[in-house]
């Protein structure tokens, strides 16, 4: 069971990037809140490894490939690819930056700050977002939870899983089933780990791949 009365804790991050690189990062955040999907669950769905997002939203790996942008925009289900796309009017200059990532009770504060000549900090911007961590309702945490997994389970006796699927997918064909499209993609995803710890066959198979970030596929030996 999660803690939801944890002492509120602020963490600072810095890195030197260009003016273009801080606007893909921006319109990343910008996405992902407003989809109300974690930095763990955006990673999952690109097919990535779990901590891909949050590495970047932390500074600790900049800049993004077009494969990156790619399985980002599917994972958000945005249709234009000019929608991942910032605008900035001036993108050659590079500055130091500052990150600033407050957590507490329900909600984190982003705070991204730039770094001028004379020291100061001048605010880029400022974002708010559900803190995953923080679980209101336990019992509704426990039936949604139990739902996704039945519903899964369902897909995973079927064909569905008879040829590689990427976690998009799969996590589409849950949110169909059960007709809610505001279910959290982490229950697909405890759900699907469990699969493939099964200790008998059939079961699932994560399989990586350079185009698909990883799939799944149904493995009878």
């Amino acid at each position: 069971m999660k803690e939801e009365n944890k002492k509120p804790v602020t963490l600072t991050f810095t890195a030197r990037m260009s003016a273009l690189h801080l606007a893909m990062l921006y319109s990343f955040m910008i996405k992902r809140i407003a989809k109300g999907y974690s930095t763990a669950e955006a990673s999952f769905l690109m097919g990535y490894h779990i901590d891909f997002i949050k590495q970047k939203e932390e500074l600790k790996s900049i800049g993004f490939s077009f494969e990156d942008i790619h399985c980002f925009r599917s994972a958000m289900e945005e249709i234009s690819l000019r929608a991942m796309t910032p605008g900035f009017e001036h993108q050659n200059y590079t500055k130091n930056y500052l990150l600033t990532k407050h957590i507490e009770g329900p909600r984190i504060e982003h705070k991204m700050f730039r770094i001028e000549e004379d020291k100061s900090e001048a605010l880029v911007f400022q974002l708010l977002e559900e803190n995953p961590a923080y679980i209101r309702y336990q019992t509704a945490e426990k039936e949604n939870a139990a739902e996704v997994k039945a519903i899964l389970n369902v897909l995973f006796e079927g064909r569905l899983f008879f040829s590689p699927q990427t976690p998009l997918v799969i996590y589409q064909r849950c949110r169909s089933a059960i007709g809610n499209e505001s279910i959290e993609p982490r229950y697909i995803q405890t759900a699907l780990s469990e699969l493939t710890k099964k200790n008998d066959f059939p079961k699932l198979k994560r399989i990586r791949s350079n185009e698909y970030g990883c799939r799944y596929e149904k493995v009878f030996e």
